[in-house]
C-alpha cells in the first residue's frame, strides 16, 4: 500500500488491537501521522463498524497533551481508517522491562496519565484498557495514552470499563514502575517491601490507586494526580536539602589544584623547547 486517502504511507510500524498501524505523511497539512486500518473483524461487520466509527467520532473530541490525538476518521474505497497523532518514543512496557524506574520519574509519568484520565472522565469518557503497551513515553519524557475510547474493541472481554477501573489500572502501572513487577492479585504489598530504595510516601498512594486501601481508595483521577504532585514536591525539597548539606571544596584547594596544573604546563612547555632545540642542532 502506497497511500490511503491523502496520506502517503511511509512504513508499517506494527499492529495494535485495532488493526495494522502505519507511519504516514499527511500531504495536505505536511505532518507525520499514524494511520490505523481496522482489523477485518470490525471492517467486515457492518454493525461493529458503525459502532466503532461512532466511538471514534466521540474520541476525536478529546484534547489533552497526554492523550494521542485522533485527527480524522475516514473511509477510502470502503477501507475505514483512523489518522492519529504519531507519537515517537518507547512503550512503558519496554521502559520497565522487569526493572523499576527512578521513583521521581515514575511519579511524574503517573501524574501525567492521571491528569489525562481526569480530563477524559470529566468529558464522560473512559479508556477501559490502560496497559503498559498503550502508554508511550516520548524522548522529552512525556506520557501519551494511545487508543483512548476503544476498549470495547481492544479488551479481550469486550467490556468498556469505568472510571474506577481506569484508576485501578493506573495504580497497577504505578506499582510496576516503582517495583518492576505487577502487584500480586491475591496479596498486594506496599511497593517499598519490594524496592527498599523507594521513599515511604509512595506506599499509601500506590495502595489507594490500586483500590487496596478500602474506603480511602481514590474515587477521582484528579485527586490521585494532586497527591502525586504533592509527594513530588516533598521529594524535590528533600533532594535540594541533601545537595546543600554536601561539603563544598575549599577555594584554597581549588587554587592549589590550579597551581599544580600551571606548573605541569610549564614543565611540558620547557620539555617541548628542549626537544625543539635538540632537533634543530
Amino acid at each position: 500500500m502506497e497511500s490511503i486517502a491523502h496520506y502517503k504511507i511511509l512504513e508499517r510500524v506494527g499492529e495494535s488491537r485495532l488493526g495494522e498501524v502505519f507511519r504516514a505523511r499527511d500531504t495536505r497539512l505536511g505532518r507525520t501521522v499514524a494511520i490505523k486500518l481496522l482489523k477485518p473483524g470490525i471492517q467486515n461487520d457492518p454493525a461493529a463498524r458503525e459502532m466503532f466509527l461512532a466511538a471514534a467520532s466521540a474520541a476525536m473530541a478529546l484534547s489533552h497533551p497526554n492523550i494521542a490525538a485522533l485527527y480524522e476518521v475516514g473511509d477510502d474505497a470502503g477501507q475505514a481508517y483512523l489518522a492519529c497523532e504519531f507519537v515517537p518514543g518507547d512503550s512503558l512496557d519496554r521502559l520497565i522491562a522487569g526493572h523499576p524506574l527512578n521513583a521521581r520519574r515514575a511519579i511524574d509519568l503517573t501524574a501525567q496519565i492521571a491528569d489525562a484520565l481526569a480530563d477524559a472522565h470529566a468529558a464522560e469518557m473512559t479508556h477501559g484498557d490502560l496497559t503498559r503497551d498503550n502508554i508511550i513515553v516520548t524522548p522529552k519524557g512525556n506520557a501519551k495514552i494511545l487508543d483512548f475510547g476503544f476498549s470495547r474493541w481492544t479488551r479481550a472481554d469486550g467490556r468498556r470499563g469505568d472510571e474506577a477501573a481506569d484508576i485501578s489500572a493506573l495504580g497497577k502501572l504505578f506499582f510496576e514502575m516503582l517495583t518492576g513487577n505487577a502487584p500480586s492479585a491475591s496479596d498486594v504489598v506496599a511497593p517499598t517491601r519490594l524496592n527498599r530504595s523507594l521513599p515511604a510516601e509512595v506506599d499509601d498512594i500506590a495502595l489507594k490507586a490500586l483500590g487496596a486501601a478500602g474506603e480511602r481508595s481514590y474515587e477521582a483521577a484528579a485527586t490521585l494526580a494532586a497527591e502525586l504532585r504533592s509527594v513530588a514536591a516533598i521529594l524535590d525539597v528533600r533532594t535540594q536539602a541533601a545537595d546543600k548539606s554536601r561539603p563544598i571544596p575549599s577555594r584554597g584547594g581549588a587554587r592549589r589544584s590550579k597551581a599544580r596544573w600551571i606548573v605541569l604546563a610549564m614543565v611540558v612547555a620547557a620539555a617541548a623547547l628542549v626537544a625543539a632545540w635538540w632537533w634543530m642542532r
